[in-house]
C-alpha cells in the first residue's frame, strides 16, 4: 500500500497478482470489477468495509487520513500496479485510510469473497498478500527515516531525483500530480515546497506549473548531498 521512499519505479503489472497462477489470475479477473473515477472522486472512505482489495490500473490516487482537527495527512500516492486495503480485503476488515482520486483513474476490484470458487485461489492470494504487506513495511519504515532524518529541501530534491529517467545531464519531466499533492506527500505545507523549490533554484531546477527542468542531474544530488554535511 505504501510508496515509502521518494522515487518512482513502477511495475508494469499488478505486484499483488504477479505471482498468481494463470489459473487462478484468470479466476480472480474473471469475477473483478474495474470502475473509472474522475480526479477529486472519493474511491473509499477510512473505517467503511473494506469488501474487496484494489489496485490502480491507470492514474494516480492518494491515500490519506484527517485528524479530528480537520488536517489531511497523505500516507501514500499509488499508481499503476499498486493495491491497497489487501489485509482488511482478505479479512472482511475496514478501510484503513481514505483514498481519492487524484488524476483520472481506473482501479481494479478484486472481491476476495470469489476465493472459493477459484480452485487454490485462497493460498496463493494469502502468500501474495503477506508478501506484498512485508514490502509495505519496509517502505513504510523508509518513509519515516526519511521524515525524520531529512529536511524538506533534502526530501524535494530526492523526489525529483527520483522522477529523472537519468543519472547525469539535464532531465525534464511533468509532476504526476499537483502541487499541493506533493507537498502533502512529502510531509510539507504547499507553502513549505514553494520555498524549497526556490532553494533548489541554485542546483539548476525551474518549476513552471507541473513541469520540471533540471539543468544537471549530478549537481541536483551533489546540491542533495551537501544539505547533510
Amino acid at each position: 500500500m505504501l510508496d515509502g521512499t521518494f522515487s518512482r519505479k513502477r511495475p508494469v503489472q499488478p505486484m499483488l497478482l504477479a505471482d498468481l497462477s494463470p489459473c487462478v489470475l484468470g479466476c480472480l479477473k474473471s469475477k473483478a470489477t474495474v470502475r473509472q473515477f474522475e480526479r477529486g472522486s472519493t474511491i473509499c472512505l477510512q473505517g467503511e468495509p473494506a469488501e474487496a482489495v484494489k489496485i490502480v490500473r491507470k492514474g494516480w490516487v492518494k491515500l490519506y487520513r484527517v485528524s479530528p482537527s480537520g488536517s489531511e495527512a497523505i500516507l501514500a500516492t499509488l499508481s499503476e500496479g499498486e493495491s491497497f486495503d489487501e489485509i482488511s480485503g482478505l479479512n472482511g476488515g475496514t478501510c484503513a485510510a481514505s483514498v481519492e482520486a487524484v488524476t483520472d483513474c481506473s482501479i481494479m476490484f478484486v472481491d476476495l469473497a470469489a476465493l472459493n470458487m477459484c480452485a487454490n485461489a485462497q493460498r496463493e492470494i494469502s502468500s501474495a498478500i503477506l508478501s506484498v504487506a512485508s514490502s509495505q513495511m519496509d517502505n513504510m519504515l523508509s518513509h519515516i527515516e526519511q521524515l525524520k532524518v531529512k529536511n524538506g529541501v533534502q526530501r524535494l530534491a530526492e523526489y525529483l531525483l527520483g522522477q529523472c529517467g537519468t543519472t547525469t545531464g539535464p532531465s525534464q519531466f511533468d509532476l504526476p500530480y499537483e502541487k499541493h499533492v506533493l507537498a502533502g506527500k512529502l510531509g510539507m505545507k504547499p507553502e513549505s515546497l514553494s520555498r524549497a523549490f526556490k532553494r533548489l533554484k541554485a542546483a539548476g531546477v525551474k518549476s513552471d506549473l507541473k513541469h520540471i527542468q533540471v539543468s544537471d542531474v549530478r549537481a541536483l544530488e551533489d546540491f542533495a548531498e551537501a544539505l547533510d554535511a
